[in-house]
């Protein structure tokens, strides 16, 4: 394949990282981790250029060199988090109770840190965003893996009760739920029944709600009807809109706390932002007790890209969701036709693909597979759980031709296996 990429794209308006020559030449971890003959489909970064409003307000820093002791942006996060979460998804969080932290995962493990006793359980859906476990085990905590249920990988009262009243009963108490909404690695948008049934057990157990929102912003419409297979389930992938958790009702808006970035909604990851919109007192309380300084905070180039983003980053953002819903039908419809015994539930939200290979006996870890036999690294199934056995993800958040190359080399690979 030619290291220069065809510049036609869904997504045309938008400026596409299009040719191998330009990605090679990115220093972040998904084009170095592995050798050039490579293709990199693993962490969960866009091969898009950020917004231009982005690009400006950092290039504006700059020009004016101004690296003091500046936090005008950063002061004016908890404002503009309200806003965009009141356009995008109809909430309006109060922004006095906003922090803002330098990572999702950041504020994850601060508030865990703060607010869990060592040995204490913290309920995750499972499979489930590795970070999420190491964070738990970081903690001191025990993670308590409630399995998604059934070929749609829904959340019940029944199963979630289950998890926590049997690691009580092996002397593991319940005190946190960790949720992932939309859920990494699934692409699971919950529906309004399945998030009350959440709220409905953290008011029973009693428990804090940490709500890891950062793929909220992009959410698909409905899959495409014209893919069909026995294993592409297209019908169970119909358009839903991200509900925040906090809006299920004001007795789960009071246990929550709401942790939300720019990172995979605007290709931001290295300006290091994010916010937790603390609704629970007693998280607002364990971290008011905090050393002053030990919350960390963003740097001015990060505060100033993050704002331009959330108030005028509205327009790229919905071009890149074109492209992304382009990206996954197409990649819908070539594993239908071409690679059809691949497990595999259409995404309603993320650019992410959870991908089964367990039917065609690969092993317990396919990535390892595909990377001998393809040169394509995907990320591998196993740390997401004991549920990740066999499978692996995929990261179609690329052009469309970077995207027929690594599906052309997976198919080739298990062809002549």
């Amino acid at each position: 394949m030619s290291n220069k990429l065809s510049k036609t794209s869904s997504n045309g308006a938008i400026n596409l990282a299009t040719d191998l020559e330009r990605l090679r030449s990115l220093s972040g971890i998904k084009w170095q981790r592995y050798d050039d003959d490579v293709l990199p489909c693993w962490v969960a970064d866009m091969d898009l250029a950020p917004p231009e409003v982005a690009l400006d307000a950092i290039r504006a820093v700059v020009d004016r060199g101004d690296f003091g002791y500046n936090f005008a942006a950063a002061w004016k996060l908890g404002e503009a988090f309200s806003d965009w979460q009141d356009r995008a998804h109809g909430w309006k969080p109060n922004p006095d109770r906003v922090v803002v932290f330098s990572t999702v995962l950041h504020a994850i493990e601060v508030i865990l840190w703060e607010t869990t006793t060592k040995g204490d359980g913290v309920l995750v859906m499972t499979p489930i965003y590795p970070p999420f476990l190491d964070g738990i085990a970081g903690a001191g905590c025990v993670a308590v893996h409630c399995p998604l249920e059934g070929p749609d990988r829904h959340l019940t009262n029944e199963g979630m009760d289950r998890a926590i009243t049997g690691a009580k009963a092996a002397g593991t108490p319940v005190t946190t739920i960790l949720m992932c909404n939309p859920h990494n690695p699934t692409g699971r948008v919950f529906s309004r029944e399945e998030l009350g049934a959440v709220a409905n057990i953290a008011e029973a157990h009693d428990l804090l709600v940490i709500s890891d929102e950062v793929w909220s912003d992009l959410v698909h419409p409905s899959a495409d009807a014209a893919v069909d297979s026995a294993d592409v389930d297209v019908d169970q992938a119909e358009g839903r809109a991200h509900i925040p958790f906090a809006t299920v009702s004001d007795q789960a808006a009071a246990r929550t706390v709401t942790v939300f970035g720019p990172s995979k909604s605007f290709n931001l990851a290295g300006m290091r932002v994010a916010v937790a919109h603390m609704g629970s007192e007693m998280a607002a309380k364990a971290l008011e007790n905090m050393p002053p300084h030990s919350r960390g905070g963003v740097n001015v180039l990060g505060a100033e890209a993050t704002l331009a983003c959330w108030q005028s980053g509205h327009d790229w953002l919905a071009e890149t969701k074109v492209h992304l819903t382009s990206q996954r039908d197409h990649l819908s419809e070539r594993l239908a036709s071409e690679l059809p015994t691949i497990g595999y539930r259409v995404p309603e939200a993320t650019y992410l693909a959870w991908l089964d290979f367990g039917p065609l006996e690969l092993g317990a870890d396919p990535m390892k597979f595909f990377i001998e036999n393809g040169k394509v690294a995907l990320s591998q199934g196993t740390p997401f759980g004991p549920l990740g056995e066999g499978f692996a993800r995929l990261n179609f958040a690329t052009t469309r031709t970077v995207l027929d190359e690594i599906l052309d080399r997976m198919v080739t690979a298990v062809s002549n296996r």
